[in-house]
Order: structure tokens, then sequence, then C-alpha cells
């Protein structure tokens, strides 16, 4: 079947969906992308060879028919190298008369023409027993129909399973006890089997079941009996399932990015660096890094730096970082390329952490229409990306400040005193890492730099996908608790939202009604508030507009802390308790009388008057209360000095 080159040939290359638009006088054709109809061009011969070798896929009338399936007989995987001795020979012999035939310009069903063939073969080869013109004819039938593979004329004795000389009983013995001494997770040696081996078999020997000569078996015969077990099982016995499936790993179908954004990789680790707080000038510890890497190119699409360790607020933050353009973000540091990615990815690649399973970020996930694969616990080699842009790291020459492995007899440097980098300079120095520098490292496997590749696939992929409102998507990944809204608004922890937006909710549902609320965890400025009847949400800001503004949950989470702490370590709280106990004493004393002429004694002793009484402001005259008619001991109130009035003189001023 064949095409022609026309305007409107359909084609596919990769996942870009393009269309022939024109001829130029050159000869090259002009082309335009069915979704973006961006144009390029492509010479005629360029064009033709992607077509034959299958990088374009012609579509419509224009589409090649599919290949006619092969009754060609399955060649025996035999390798030359395996073959010794007479096999080598016999492989060699029997090519002679092959190739002798075939060059003779002779089909294998000319019988005659190969019987005067083969006397004269047989001499130039010097065949003492050459073969009849059957076998020849047979022989030049297998090498024919197995599409001339030479292996099709191997003897089949090559592959022939010996039979074991073992002797029944010495093999049951052999078996039970690889299965009891060797596999098991005391890790004992072979030779340590072989020894518990020739122990029983004594008594094998003395029982008459076996002779004294079939009892003796050599190390190197225990260690094939053990290379013939299946390898996963031998580890997995020995070493646990972990190692076995390490030790084993291989590469499976579906692992491997066709185009850019295909396939993101998402992973944590903590920097090896201590950094310095740009306020404070204090240090601030190792940051966690979160990145996001495109599998098909080994791009970085997307970090996030945070000291609140590996949650959900970090894979939120490199999800709105890997999306968004990277113009504004970039815009201060001086870089000499363009931070190419931008958009969301179609599926992304996770390991089994708490965040990467957490209800939040499944809900953003089907937000973004994004699918997730986790990885198996102690699979790093199926996100290898990533692992190893982790590992390029420590190649930084940042040396202040730097995070050593403890090592015996050598003199340790404490990072937070060699710390030297401020924290914002830190970030930028790894945005020109990531932009400038790790990209144009050539990958030894696919021999190409990342940032080609990216390049280069961005012109064969469909545009990239966007997100219609990133205010949902903060809704999606934001954290939510169901509070209570009151006259005073929605107290979160401590800080005040609510205002005039939630007035309407107050008169249709009264002063106080518990609904749903949520908060972004990297911005406490606002919170939302579900109306409870028409499940919508509103927008509410922080009433401490100064406090709140770029204060994260984290961050105000650990201000709580801290004033915590600083009220206990000044003693507020004891001394709370404290006072709380003396006015407790003090209303049992006031209250408790034993006589009436304690009760006489206390009344003078306060000075209680209806002069005072009158004369305090109507809010600060004592309420009544009710009274205990327990009264308290003289002594209590005999303890009391008294200034008898006789005593006071009067002085005329």
């Amino acid at each position: 079947m064949s095409f022609t080159l026309r305007a409107g040939l359909a084609f596919r290359r990769g996942a870009q969906t393009l269309e022939l638009t024109r001829e130029l006088p050159d000869g090259s054709w002009c082309y335009e992308d069915c979704c973006t109809r961006r144009p390029g061009t492509l010479a005629k011969h360029k064009l033709l060879k992607a077509i034959w070798t299958g990088d374009i896929v012609l579509l419509g009338h224009d589409a090649a028919a599919p290949p006619l399936t092969s009754n060609a007989q399955a060649v025996p995987l035999v390798s030359y190298e395996d073959l010794k001795g007479a096999h080598a020979e016999d492989l060699k012999r029997k090519m002679a008369y092959v190739v002798a035939v075939r060059q003779a310009h002779v089909s294998r069903g000319m019988r005659r023409p190969i019987e005067r063939l083969i006397p004269q073969v047989a001499e130039r080869i010097k065949d003492p027993s050459p073969p009849s013109g059957s076998t020849v004819m047979r022989w030049l039938r297998m090498y024919e129909t197995s599409m001339q593979a030479p292996q099709a004329l191997v003897t089949g004795n090559a592959q022939r399973v010996r039979r074991s000389k073992l002797h029944p009983e010495m093999d049951r013995l052999i078996g039970e006890t690889i299965r009891k001494a060797y596999l098991t997770r005391d890790r004992h040696s072979l030779r340590h089997a072989l020894t518990m081996i020739r122990a029983q078999a004594r008594s094998l020997v003395a029982s008459g079941k076996v002779n004294e000569a079939e009892t003796r078996i050599s190390l190197s015969t225990l260690s094939r009996r053990v290379n013939a077990l299946d390898r996963y099982r031998v580890i997995e016995a020995r070493e646990g399932a972990s190692r076995a499936r390490m030790v084993t790993r291989t590469a499976m179908d579906g692992t491997v990015a066709l185009y850019p954004f295909d396939v993101v990789e998402v992973d944590h680790t903590p920097l090896n660096w201590v950094v310095i707080c740009d306020r404070t000038g204090l240090p601030l510890g190792r940051p966690m890094l979160t990145v996001m890497i495109d599998a098909y190119s080994g791009y970085v699409v997307g970090f996030y730096i945070s000291f609140y360790g590996a949650g959900l607020s970090s894979v939120s933050g490199v999800v709105r970082c890997a999306l968004m353009p990277k113009e504004d973000m970039v815009a201060g540091i001086k870089l000499e390329h363009q931070w190419l990615a931008n958009g969301i990815p179609d599926s992304v690649r996770l390991d089994n952490g708490l965040e990467f399973h957490s209800p939040m970020f499944q809900r953003m996930g089907w937000e973004l229409g994004t699918s997730f694969t986790y990885c198996r616990v102690r699979t790093p080699w199926l996100k290898p990306h990533v692992e190893r842009f982790f590992g390029s790291l420590d190649t930084l020459t940042l040396t202040r400040g730097r995070v050593h492995k403890r090592l015996a007899n050598v003199v340790q440097l404490d990072p937070d005193e060699d710390a030297a980098i401020m924290f914002s300079a830190f970030v930028r120095g790894l945005v020109m890492y990531v932009v400038d520098y790790h990209p144009f490292q050539v990958n030894e496997r696919k021999l190409a730099r990342p940032y080609d590749l990216m390049q280069e696939g961005l012109t064969r992929v469909p545009p990239a996908r966007f997100p219609h409102d990133l205010e949902r998507l903060r809704m999606v990944s934001a954290m939510s608790k169901q509070l209570t809204v009151h006259q005073g608004g929605v107290e979160l922890h401590g800080l005040p939202y609510g205002g005039p937006e939630l007035l309407s909710m107050r008169r249709a549902l009264g002063t106080r009604f518990k609904t749903w609320v949520k908060w972004d965890p990297d911005d406490m400025s606002q919170v939302w508030i579900q109306d409870p009847k028409s499940q919508s949400w509103v927008a509410s800001s922080c009433r401490w507009a100064e406090y709140a503004n770029g204060l994260s949950w984290n961050q105000h989470l650990q201000i709580r802390k801290f004033a915590r702490l600083e009220l206990k370590s000044s003693g507020a709280y004891e001394y709370l308790e404290r006072a709380r106990l003396r006015l407790h004493e003090h209303w049992q004393e006031s209250v408790s009388w034993k006589s009436r002429a304690d009760q006489r004694l206390a009344a003078r002793y306060s000075g209680a008057t209806s002069a005072r009484v009158l004369s305090a402001a109507p809010s600060e005259r004592p309420k009544p209360v009710a009274v205990c008619a327990e009264p308290i001991s003289a002594e209590q109130v005999k303890a009391y000095s008294f200034v008898d009035p006789d005593d006071f003189q009067a002085i005329d001023l």
C-alpha cells in the first residue's frame, strides 16, 4: 500500500498530531500542529525517512497496513560460546555442507545435484563419514525455515540435561539439609551444610541404606545444587524479601516515560547544609527539599524548601511550583537560560509516605486530572531520576555549614558554628544549579543533556495543561476542620477570622452554628467558610492582618508553642495556680465563722461601713453572696493585733 505527500496528509509524531499544509519551492514541506497551529518545516527526505523508520505514523486512509504474521520456526536459544568440543565441530561440519549447496545454487529439493556435491565437500573438509542426501536436505530445510539461523543445526544433545547419579537417599538428605541448615536466617555457610550432610550420611551407611562410596559428595556438587534453585527464593530465605527484591530487580515494561510530563517523580530529602536566618543571623538547621523531576528528560520541573519536614504543605508547594510559569519566580536571579518546565503532569510516581496517601493529596490529583503510581517499599530504582538528582547535590562546592557523616578519629566540625550562607542566598543558588548547571550534564546512558531532551520533547507533545483556577487548587489542598461560627466570627487556633461576609449566614442560621472551615497551610491570611445551606465557600480574612500576612500554619503553631514555653519558663502558669489556691483559701476563710464574737472582730478588721459602700460606684458595690454557716476558729481571729482606741492621741495641725 502506497501513500502520497500532499496537503492535508495527517500524521502523528510522538504524542503530537501534525498536518502537511504546503510544499515549498525547495522541495521541503510545511506542516502545522493540529492543536496550536504552530508551523514548522521538514525536508522531504527526512520526512520519508521518518515514515519508513516508524518515527512518524500516518493517519487516515494513508495509514500503513498491519504487518503479516510470520510462520517461521522458533530458533533454539543456543549461544555459540556454550558449544564446546564435539558439538562445536558438529555444527561446523553441518554448515560446510549447507554453505556448499547454497553456493552451488542448488535448492533443497534437488536430490541428485546434492548427492554429487557431498563427496566433494567430504574430501575438502576430510569428513570420514559423509552424510546421505536426505540428511543434507533435512539440514537445508531446518536452516531455511529458521530464517537462516545456524543455531537450528545444533544437535539436541548440546542442551540435554544429565541425569543425576546420586543415590535417592543422598539426594533426599541433601535437599533436606539445604532447606533446614542453609536456607535459614542463621545464614550458615555451604561448608557447614556439607559437614552436616556427611555427619548424617554415616547413619545411613550404618543402617545399610547406602554404601560408603555413594556418600562422597564435594563442595562443588553442593554449590551446583544450590545454584540450581531459584535465586530470589534463596535470598528471601536467608536475608529477607526486601533484600531479595533489591538483588534480583529488573526493569519492567511501562516504567519508561515517552515524552515530557508523561511521568514525573516526587520525593523528599534533608539537605546536607545548615543555613542562616536572613533576619536574625542565627542558624536555622537543615532544610527539607522536595523535588519534582521529569522522568523522560531528567529535567527539574519544580522544588520546594521548608523546615517543616515531609508533609502535605511540602507536596502542595512543589506541585504549585511545577505547574506555574517560572519567569516571575526567577526574575531577580541572574540566569543564563530559561526555566522551561511548566504545566500539569500526566502521571506522578511516588513512594509510600503518609502525605502521599492523605485524602487532601488525592483530591488534589483529581482536581488536576493527574494519576498517581505508588512504588513498592524499598524500591528506589522505580524512581531513579529523583534519587540520582539527590546524589548529585553532594557535588555542590558549598563547604561552610556542611553536614558530614561521623567518622572515627576525625576532627568533627560543628555545622551550626561553621554555617555562613543565608537562607535566601541558598535558595537562589539552588535555582541556579537547577536551571544553569544540572540540565547541561550529559547523561552517559542516553548520551544527551536534560535541557536538550526537554526542549526537543516540548516541540513534539501537545500544549501543556493548566488549572482553570489556582484559588480552587488552594482550596483542594487546604486543611479543614469543623468549627463554630459565633458573633465574633471564627477562631482558628487563636486567630480571629470573620467580617461582613458572614452576616448573611448568621441571619439565616443564628448567632452560633457549626460549619466546615478550610485554610491554606502556606498562607494564614484568610480561610474559607462553608455555608451549611448552599454548600458554597466564602473567603474570610484574618482580623490580625499584620500578624497573619505571609504566615504559615506550621509557623503559627511554632510561635504559639514558643509563647507557651516562655510563659511556663517565667513561672506564669505556676503563679496562676498559686494565686488560684490563695483565692480559694481566702473565700473559705471569709465565709467560715465559729462564734458571733469572731464575726464582730472580723467585721472591725475589714473596716466595713455604710459610708464605704455608698461612696463606691454602683458597679463596684459588693454583690450579695451565699455564706456558709461554719465560722472560723477563735484562734485565727485573735491572732490579729487590734489597736485600742484609747491609745490614739489628737494632733492639732
